[in-house]
């Protein structure tokens, strides 16, 4: 197991077990606005703190560039928010392979502040938090779509 990593009593510093990315992508930059909007309402109510946010743009041609969110209006909500430069320049690289030509998407960074108190448990028990995957919704529609008829209550066995 790995060695847990002492978290410090400042509440702004990161909890460094609940970081992971997140590639989102939409139609195009107008599209980004609900999205901004949803973030904005998950760090008001602390469920994440965005740490590093980049959006991206792949014109038709496949061509990628990085804007800033102070030239894409439909992100104007999350321009009061302070980020720290995560991201590299392959890792965007990396992330923009996951965009259609002709679309838009932003590369996210977050602490999943929910978790905390999870990661607080694991470590006063000297553990931490060391994995975590998104897994694939179409994997997810099939394994429910293969479910009994008669579990509808979402509960386990």
């Amino acid at each position: 197991m790995t060695e847990p990593r002492e978290q410090s009593d400042r509440p702004d510093a990161v909890v460094t077990d609940l970081v992971e990315y997140l590639i989102v992508a939409m139609p195009d930059l107008d599209s980004l606005g609900p999205l901004a909007a949803a973030l904005v309402e998950m760090v008001e109510s602390a469920a994440i703190r965005v740490l590093d946010l980049v959006v991206l743009v792949k014109d038709h041609e496949g061509l990628v560039t990085a804007r800033e969110l102070d030239t894409v209006e439909s992100m104007a909500p999350l321009r009061s928010l302070a980020f720290d430069r995560m991201l590299s320049e392959h890792d965007i690289g990396l992330a923009s392979l996951a965009l259609r030509p002709g679309s838009a998407g932003v590369v996210l960074v977050t602490e999943d502040r929910w978790a905390a108190p999870l990661s607080a448990a694991a470590q006063h028990a000297g553990g931490q938090i060391v994995g975590g995957e998104r897994i694939p919704a179409a994997r997810i529609e099939t394994a429910l779509a293969e479910r009994p008829e008669a579990d509808t209550t979402g509960g386990g066995s």
